[in-house]
C-alpha cells in the first residue's frame, strides 16, 4: 500500500469513528447545532462501505432506475452486458458491508469504553482493506459500465444526475 493510500485510508477510517461518536458541541471549533447540522448532511457517509464517499458515480443503481427509459434506450445486447457486472459488483458489496459494520461497530465500541487506539490498529486496517476492496470493486463497475454505455447514454446518465442533485439540494 502506497503512502497516499495510507493516509487516505486512515484519514476516513478516523473521519468515520470520530462522526460515529462525537456528540453536539464537541467538534473543533463548532457548536452543537451546526455539528448536528453537518451530520444529517452527512447522512449515510460515515456508515458507507467505500472509501470515496462523493462524485463516483454509481451506474449499476441509476441504470436499474432508468433501465427502460427509452431516452437512455438501452438495447438487449447492452443490457445481456450490464446485468452480469451489477450482480458480481452487488454480490462483492453485499459480501463486505456486514463486516464493514461489525468493524466500525466494534472499533467504535473499543474506543468508547476505554481502549487505547493501539490495541483497534488491526482492526482499523482491517476496516480499511475492506473499505478499499469494496472501492476498487465500484471503480472496475464504472469502468465496465463505461465500455457498454454510448458516449451519448453515458451524457443523458450525467444530465440526470446533475439534475437529481440539483433538486437534493433545494430540499436542503
Amino acid at each position: 500500500m502506497t503512502r497516499k493510500t495510507l493516509i487516505t485510508t486512515l484519514a476516513a477510517a478516523t473521519f468515520t469513528l470520530s462522526s460515529a461518536w462525537a456528540q453536539p458541541g464537541q467538534g473543533p471549533g463548532m457548536n452543537g447545532q451546526k455539528q448536528m447540522n453537518m451530520q444529517k448532511k452527512q447522512g449515510k457517509k460515515g456508515k458507507t462501505v467505500f472509501l470515496i464517499t462523493r462524485g463516483l458515480p454509481h451506474y449499476s443503481k441509476i441504470l436499474m432506475m432508468m433501465w427502460d427509459d427509452p431516452k437512455l434506450a438501452l438495447t438487449p445486447e447492452q443490457k445481456s452486458k450490464l446485468e452480469p457486472i451489477r450482480n458480481r459488483t452487488m454480490s462483492q458489496i453485499q459480501e463486505i458491508a456486514p463486516q464493514v459494520k461489525k468493524l466500525t461497530n466494534e472499533i467504535v465500541k473499543g474506543i468508547k469504553s476505554g481502549a487505547n487506539a493501539e490495541s483497534l490498529s488491526s482492526k482499523v486496517d482491517t476496516l480499511a482493506s475492506l473499505k478499499a476492496k469494496a472501492t476498487k470493486a465500484h471503480l472496475q463497475c464504472v469502468q465496465e459500465t463505461r465500455t457498454i454505455l454510448s458516449p451519448q447514454q453515458l451524457e443523458y446518465i450525467h444530465e440526470h444526475l446533475k439534475q437529481t442533485r440539483k433538486k437534493h439540494k433545494k430540499r436542503s
